[in-house]
């Protein structure tokens, strides 16, 4: 029978063969894919390690995003997970479409009484046109490939002038980190002029980038 050092060895050992075996595949899902179930095994951990309030930068980055659209703006929200970001737009009277691929946090949302919608930007279509699409903390877990897709796809959802709002770690590399839900999460750090040539690359005229507190945030429109 295994103790408790032993099974904490072999699980860290299984999770390193798995991640082994994705760096020699070539499908783009994987990264994706892992990063999905940590998160799917640790909610109440990365609920219980989030701030529940918006504050600081985010709260800045979020209201310099609301300034540019009407109330009556159609906004969807890519990783909504426990809903903070959006029970925060809605206060300023807005409307805010939930969706996260994780079936947990649908599942959490739902129980609090939102209507949210399992969605995976890398695999679902868009099934209607939207003015804002918003998105904090969720592009930092894709590749740079996988980003370039997600870009393409969200510009063909924008409404004409329509915004691209969105957040990732600044830094250089990538990573394989435990910390906060107990897995290993994928982590592409970004620098801003990496970003800024991307989004211009892909149809887009960056209104605002700027790094707090080891992110970085955007606001881009459709042009």
């Amino acid at each position: 029978m295994l103790n408790r050092i032993d099974a904490k060895i072999l699980t860290w050992f299984l999770w390193g063969l798995n991640l082994s075996l994705m760096a020699n595949d070539n499908t783009l899902s994987h990264h994706n894919n892992f990063t999905l179930e940590a998160y799917e095994s640790g909610i109440e951990a990365y609920v219980n390690g989030t701030p529940s309030a918006v504050t600081g930068a985010v709260k800045t980055w979020i209201d310099k995003t609301l300034s540019l659209v009407p109330t009556q703006a159609r906004i969807m929200e890519i990783g909504s997970a426990f809903g903070r970001d959006a029970h925060y737009i809605e206060s300023k009277g807005y409307l805010v479409e939930r969706t996260d691929a994780t079936r947990g946090f649908v599942d959490l949302l739902e129980k609090e009484g939102y209507s949210a919608r399992l969605f995976s930007i890398l695999t679902n279509p868009f099934t209607a046109t939207y003015d804002l699409v918003f998105a904090n903390a969720v592009f930092l877990h894709f590749t740079p490939e996988e980003l370039h897709q997600v870009l393409d796809k969200i510009h063909c959802a924008l409404s004409d002038g329509g915004y691209l709002s969105f957040s990732v770690k600044e830094g250089v590399g990538v990573e394989w980190t435990s910390v906060k839900v107990g897995n290993p999460r994928y982590f592409c750090y970004w620098q801003a002029d990496a970003l800024h040539s991307m989004l211009e690359a892909h149809g887009f005229t960056v209104l605002e980038i700027f790094s707090m507190e080891n992110f970085i945030y955007i606001i881009a429109k459709k042009t």
